[in-house]
């Protein structure tokens, strides 16, 4: 199914923000970069801001009551349910435009970001989808060198021009949830699927950190046989607090990516169940645990990294034995708390 074919006459954009208990510093620059949008775009853009039971109230953030007196047709929704995707489908459904696209409140996107897009959904009708090729990571407070080091760690890249239609993986050109912009057909689809229980609201929810729901909103689009992609010129800056960039938060991070992913295919693609190979057994889990910790003491130069690893590998040990209903999953949750990584 490939929908409506988007021209300059028919396509029409809405931003939404989700957010939570956002950093105020972070939220003004966001807002500031949308007012820049708005003023620069030649077409009207419908924005909505959802606040996620944020405490205190987004409302009394001076920025977000300047921005909503400046732009009075901007909606402002608080969704009582929390995470993320619960926030999501508000903005889905208080939302008309024919595309929408998310920022996070500590984003930073370009002013031509809407121009920029226009013209890729218009090129290439097939595409679904797009996120931007360039993301550059602001640290606001001072942090570790390490996180100096690698950016990547929070999203950092420089990709060129390229879109896939790759079903049940995660491919090369996939964007993540940072900026990305959404058909509204797709939209719609992803709605009715959380509606009807086809898919679980298996995303952040207050501090949780886990992370499904940006590849189910992609997914849903191949399903529907889109393309999706990502765009060189499309540029947007991760403003990155002190407050993130720890190893406390990276750890868990890395656990709630990587436990949510399995479970997340196969709600989105059932039939791959019988392809997933058998989950790991608590005796590979502590051969693994040995190897990781042989590597703490025999490379300390490369001990963040190594911890890192090993907070994806017990996420995943999770993920894949919960995505198969098993036992296990209890054992494997009840080291991630003991090790802080939930």
């Amino acid at each position: 199914m490939i929908g409506t074919t988007l021209s300059k006459m028919n396509a029409t954009f809405a931003i939404a923000v989700c957010t939570f208990n956002p950093d105020s510093r972070l939220i003004s620059r966001l807002l500031e970069s949308i007012s820049l949008i708005l003023e620069s775009s030649a077409f009207n853009v419908e924005v909505i801001l959802i606040d996620n039971n944020s405490n205190p109230s987004l409302r009394q953030d001076k920025s977000v009551s300047s921005f909503l007196e400046k732009y009075p047709k901007s909606k402002f929704v608080v969704e009582s349910r929390q995470g993320l995707t619960a926030a999501r489908c508000c903005a889905i459904k208080n939302t008309s435009s024919s595309i929408v696209v998310f920022f996070d409140d500590d984003n930073e996107p370009r002013k031509d970001y809407l121009d920029v897009l226009l013209k890729y959904f218009i090129d290439f009708p097939h595409v679904g989808i797009w996120g931007p090729g360039e993301i550059t990571v602001e640290y606001v407070d001072s942090v570790h060198d390490w996180f100096y080091r690698h950016p990547e760690k929070f999203q950092q890249r420089k990709r060129g021009f390229g879109y896939c239609c790759l079903p049940a993986t995660w491919g090369p050109y996939f964007p993540n949830g940072t900026g990305f912009a959404v058909k509204r057909e797709i939209l719609n689809y992803y709605l009715l699927s959380i509606e009807t229980g086809k898919l679980s609201t298996n995303d952040r929810k207050g501090r949780l950190l886990s992370s499904a729901g940006d590849v189910q909103v992609v997914w849903e689009g191949i399903k529907l046989g889109f393309a999706v992609g990502l765009i060189p010129e499309l540029k947007c800056k991760h403003l990155i607090t002190g407050s993130k960039a720890n190893f406390a938060y990276l750890k868990k991070l890395s656990f709630g990516t990587a436990s949510s992913y399995l479970p997340a295919l196969l709600e989105s693609f059932p039939q791959q169940k019988s392809q997933i190979c058998r989950a790991p057994t608590l005796a590979y889990f502590y051969k693994n645990f040995i190897k990781f910790t042989l590597k703490t003491v025999l490379f300390p130069w490369e001990y963040y990294q190594i911890q890192l690893e090993f907070a994806k590998f017990v996420g995943s040990c999770y993920g894949h034995a919960l995505a198969l209903n098993l036992s296990a999953s209890k054992h494997f949750l009840y080291i991630a708390k003991k090790f802080n990584l939930v």
